[in-house]
């Protein structure tokens, strides 16, 4: 075997490692670049997101509250309503009393005026005496 074919062998040998080193040298500039140009948006991503888990805070802390506060509405104007049917039951129940009142008020009224218009009445003698 002639000398010159392990020397080219070898040559070739380095020649490929080098490119493979000049790709990752490359490969390294290229992404410390990228780096520095993605830099800016990584940090404005960064604050977007912490932005947006503000907001989702906010927004769970106005449910909550709003969730309490329509809870503390309903027990009071459930509680309002209860106090409402009770009082429409007294209301009711004076009504009933009342009604028998009057019906039997208006009874005796009528009964009363029915004596008065007899001819033979004290009252029907004092309008004959006076008229």
């Amino acid at each position: 075997m002639p000398t010159w074919i392990p020397v080219t062998v070898a040559l070739s040998l380095l020649v490929i490692a080098l490119s493979f080193l000049a790709i990752a040298v490359g490969i390294l500039v290229t992404l410390r670049s990228l780096d520095r140009s993605l830099k800016p948006a990584f940090k404005s991503l960064a604050a977007a997101a912490e932005s947006t888990e503000k907001v989702a805070a906010l927004i769970r802390r106005e449910g909550e509250g709003l969730t309490d506060t329509t809870k503390r509405v309903r027990e009071s104007i459930n509680g309002g309503l209860e106090k409402v049917e009770g009082r429409l039951q007294d209301l009711d129940a004076l009504y009933e009393v009342l009604y028998e009142e009057l019906k039997e008020t208006g009874l005796e009224a009528g009964v009363m005026m029915r004596r008065l218009r007899r001819p033979g009445s004290w009252w029907g003698r004092i309008r004959r005496f006076v008229g």
